[in-house]
């Protein structure tokens, strides 16, 4: 942790926390079937927030679900997927109580391949995502047809495969991430400079002019998924007693949850309100589905909508939210990005992290039907410290 400059008002926990978060040196380790890397427990869905509450699912997330299903063999079309899922004979679970990160509405299921990433430091610090599926017809947008199950079947086989072939050695993240902030990326809702230079890694194995190639070439944003994956093997080094780091954030479409490092396994959660953003024409305000995603946790790290917060030490200083990511990270050279945010700092500064969302249509018709910025609110981390306070003066004994 030389040369990082800790902030000497921080809770001693928190300085802790960050220190362990900053020795973190996320990996990419190829492409495992989620099944044998991840515990299932019969017929088991990863979704990304907080727990879905009964008979409260949102549509694209069913949408989702239902794909899933299908994908798995669990049913054989829509209407029946639809009805087992009504009747529970499914079980939805948060990915991020799994160690793993999904975009938006997507989901993961047992046969279904993800992205490994772990702390070359700590092989017991091994985190998950599914593969990005590009644009149209990716799965995070929660649409339900013939053809996003056809794509989903490429992308967890061919794609899958060829990745899994080509896996022959551990890719380091943070420089790429580094030199792609550096360019202008800000690793959320612009990852173009990352994913160019994560295939340019891979290109030596990858092959030419393949549909695989191809598809790699033109996907922008397949690095999200994988920093979505290098930011939670990050945050989780968080975890720790009396931490107030966010470990964990996300929405579900219904409510949105937060995780705090103290407090590593219970969720905090509030109604999801909508991003606040443009939306294409022809759509509506009372279209818009509330906040969901796991990638939120990113501009909770300092990425995203942060990143020019994170990046002050470039002279790019944001008022209120400037004091919510307090240390630089010694790793991050070229951009100078700030990474961690205590949530005690949330408090005492009375803002919240800004955050770049997709807005979906509540419907599950129309896919992602906008783009715009979404802030928790201040009451949801208030609560997760008043727990965590009241957890330190009274614990709980075994």
């Amino acid at each position: 942790m030389t040369g990082n400059v800790l902030d000497t008002s921080l809770h001693a926990a928190d300085a802790d926390a960050l220190k362990r978060m900053h020795a973190v040196r996320p990996v990419w380790r190829g492409i495992a079937l989620a099944r044998d890397v991840i515990p299932f427990s019969g017929r088991t869905i990863l979704h990304a927030g907080p727990p879905v509450r009964p008979g409260r699912i949102a549509q694209p997330l069913a949408n989702c679900a239902i794909m899933a299903m299908i994908y798995e063999g669990w049913a054989q079309d829509v209407t029946s997927a639809a009805a087992m899922l009504d009747r529970g004979e499914v079980q939805l679970l948060p990915a991020q109580d799994q160690r793993a990160m999904v975009p938006l509405a997507a989901v993961v299921s047992p046969n279904m391949a993800v992205q490994v990433v772990a702390d070359a430091h700590d092989t017991e610090n091994v985190t998950f995502s599914p593969l990005n599926g590009g644009m149209a017809l990716a799965q995070r947008l929660g649409l339900c047809n013939r053809q996003v199950l056809s794509h989903l079947r490429w992308i967890n086989g061919n794609l899958a495969s060829t990745l899994e072939i080509i896996a022959d050695r551990d890719v380091p993240l943070i420089d790429i991430a580094d030199a792609a902030l550096a360019d202008g990326d800000d690793l959320h809702s612009r990852t173009i400079s990352a994913t160019r230079r994560f295939v340019q890694v891979l290109a030596p194995r990858l092959g030419g002019d393949t549909p695989e190639r191809r598809f790699l070439d033109k996907a922008s944003a397949f690095f999200l998924n994988i920093w979505m994956a290098a930011t939670k093997c990050i945050a989780s080094a968080g975890q720790g007693e009396a931490s107030s780091l966010v470990t964990a954030l996300g929405g579900n479409g219904v409510d949105v949850g937060v995780k705090v490092g103290g407090q590593a396994d219970r969720w905090f959660t509030t109604a999801a309100s909508p991003p606040s953003g443009s939306l294409a024409e022809g759509f509506k305000n009372e279209d818009r589905l509330g906040a969901i995603g796991d990638s939120a946790l990113l501009d909770a790290m300092g990425f995203g909508a942060m990143s020019a917060v994170s990046m002050r030490g470039a002279g790019l200083v944001a008022g209120d939210l400037a004091g919510l990511l307090p240390c630089p990270h010694d790793a991050f050279t070229r951009s100078g990005l700030h990474l961690g945010m205590p949530a005690r700092n949330i408090i005492a500064q009375g803002s919240t992290p800004e955050i770049v969302l997709g807005i979906l249509d509540r419907n599950g018709k129309n896919g992602r039907i906008g783009g715009g910025i979404y802030r928790p609110p201040l009451c949801l981390f208030a609560t997760a410290i008043a727990a965590l306070e009241l957890n330190l003066i009274s614990p709980k004994r075994g």
